[in-house]
């Protein structure tokens, strides 16, 4: 089984991606590391950024991954600072900004960097949705309460950690990288 290194923080993350990369022969090594986190709209150039800093500095071959969390009727909010988000009003916040609008869609936007010495490579992820009137479920992390994909009448709580690395952004964008990884280095 070859292995790719990962930087995050956060271990829901490496959770979820080391599930996904055992379907490609994949291991997941897992460095807390404190990346450089530029602020930026947009998660590809968050990733991307934090992953050639990071390579620059580790000499290894390395993913690291954003996501942004973007509600409609909120302007796209809290979008790439979904984290900051999370961490101060929560989902709960999010439920409340959003009583008595009926705009209720949103999307999880992941981007997975993979940075080597020839360079980086981005992967993208896009799942949209709705936002239920309530949190429902007990399965996952962050917003995952909030978020029914599309096709689906459960949040991703509901869903479970499994059928959720089956669809969500964050399975769209590893699953490309994987892909490109197994095809490229092998």
């Amino acid at each position: 089984m070859r292995t790719i290194t990962m930087l995050s923080s956060n271990k829901n993350k490496v959770r979820e991606i080391g599930l996904m990369a055992r379907e490609y022969g994949l291991a997941i090594r897992w460095v807390r590391y404190s990346k450089l986190e530029i602020q930026d709209d947009d998660p590809g150039v968050i990733a991307r950024v934090a992953a050639l800093d990071a390579y620059s500095r580790l000499g290894i071959p390395l993913i690291v991954e954003d996501t942004g969390f973007f509600v409609s009727a909120l302007k796209g909010f809290p979008g790439a600072y979904a984290a900051q988000a999370e961490g101060s009003i929560g989902w709960k916040g999010v439920l409340k900004l959003l009583k008595g609008m009926k705009n209720r869609r949103a999307y999880f936007k992941t981007s997975v960097c993979y940075a080597c010495k020839t360079g980086s490579k981005s992967f993208e992820g896009i799942a949209r949705g709705l936002i239920p009137e309530r949190g429902r479920g007990n399965d996952g992390f962050g917003f995952d309460p909030i978020f029914m994909p599309e096709g689906f009448s459960k949040t991703y709580a509901e869903l479970g950690r499994e059928e959720k690395s089956r669809i969500s952004h964050r399975a769209i964008a590893f699953r490309k990288f994987a892909e490109y990884f197994v095809r490229t280095t092998s």
